[in-house]
């Protein structure tokens, strides 16, 4: 299904991504405000020896500002996907170590009109899989349990509505959508990836000292005024607060927005599939099949049923995990699923109008 034809995806989409580049808006606007005292003067001393007018160079933030959200969204795609691959021990599959797999998703991405996407394997027993899209290849995850699963026109099926995600697009939202309610929830740890002196109290006063003192000589203040002292302290304060204040509510937001576009988009994607496939029976009968498998065992806490990996999956038990949610965990319910016996039910409709 085109999404020119699909209203209502639409409108979810943009919804999410409004909230998105929102968020990265207001964070870029508090970097660029703190940073405006040291830039201003220097970019409209520039301007002026120049003879560009004043009211032109007025509006210095302006290109910095679009610049650095362009830059945010697309290093926060980078980051989540590589984080989601992570967090499942995805491994890349070769065609010469699955070369059906390699086949069928040829064969239905041709079909489909979208890019063959990379395909990675998780080496798990519950049959699931997702796709991610963004900044990189447009990727497919399976597990070794879907592919023990199902096979043929089934497994076409489940193939075919992944590559449903990445022909809407709504593949990209949702990957972006992810981040901010993780890193509010403090499951991503963007520290970590800059090894262990990022973490250092002498590192961060170094930095800040570091900051006192260019925003001195920037501001031609002297680092020993009380008043540029307190205002320093007053205006990294205002910052950290708000920003956290700010980031909560939009993380909410993105929450809610998020899970309005999950419980659509499985529906537009399966009716995408069926239709792909042309036998909507076929996913209805897979549907069916591994929403029986994941339900007979469950081996995963039930707090933690819709974390981001999940949020993102055919059927929102994951890959399964026998880790236990930490009570004391601030936890963000990023996005649902639809019940599984309603878009078995919706294929059954669609089956009916051929």
């Amino acid at each position: 299904m085109s999404l020119r034809n699909d209203r209502g995806l639409a409108v979810r989409m943009a919804a999410a991504l409004v909230v998105v580049v929102a968020a990265n808006a207001l964070f870029v606007g508090v970097l660029v405000t703190l940073a405006a005292p040291w830039l201003g003067a220097a970019v409209r001393g520039a301007a002026s020896a120049a003879g560009v007018p004043g009211a032109v160079a007025a509006l210095w933030w302006l290109p910095l500002a679009v610049a650095l959200v362009a830059v945010s969204v697309w290093a926060q795609l980078r980051y989540v996907r590589r984080e989601t691959l992570a967090a499942v021990d995805a491994e890349p599959a070769d065609p010469e170590t699955h070369p059906d797999l390699h086949r069928r998703l040829t064969r239905l991405a041709a079909q489909t009109a979208v890019p063959t996407p990379d395909c990675y394997v998780v080496d798990s027993e519950t049959p699931n899989s997702f796709a991610l899209d963004g900044a990189g290849r447009p990727t497919v995850v399976v597990s070794t349990g879907l592919l023990a699963t199902l096979d043929g026109d089934r497994l076409d099926a489940v193939l075919a509505h992944e590559l449903a995600h990445l022909q809407h697009r709504d593949a990209t939202v949702m990957t972006l959508a992810s981040f901010l309610p993780a890193l509010t929830g403090d499951r991503y740890s963007l520290l970590d990836h800059l090894g262990p002196w990022a973490r250092s109290r002498a590192v961060w006063a170094a930095t800040l000292a570091a900051l006192y003192v260019v925003g001195a000589v920037a501001t031609g203040s002297s680092p020993f005024d009380p008043g540029y002292a307190l205002g320093f302290v007053g205006g990294l304060v205002a910052a950290v607060v708000l920003g956290g204040v700010a980031l909560g509510a939009f993380a909410v937001a993105t929450t809610v927005a998020a899970r309005r576009l999950s419980q659509y988009r499985e529906f537009a994607a399966d009716r995408a599939a069926g239709r792909l496939s042309g036998d909507p029976a076929a996913l209805a009968d897979a549907l069916a099949t591994l929403d029986d498998e994941t339900t007979a065992a469950p081996t995963v806490d039930k707090r933690l049923a819709y974390d981001e990996v999940r949020g993102l999956c055919l059927l929102p038990a994951g890959f399964g995990t026998d880790e236990a949610a930490d009570p004391d965990e601030f936890h963000v319910e990023t996005r649902s699923h639809p019940p599984t016996d309603e878009r078995v039910a919706r294929l059954r409709e669609l089956i009916d109008r051929q």
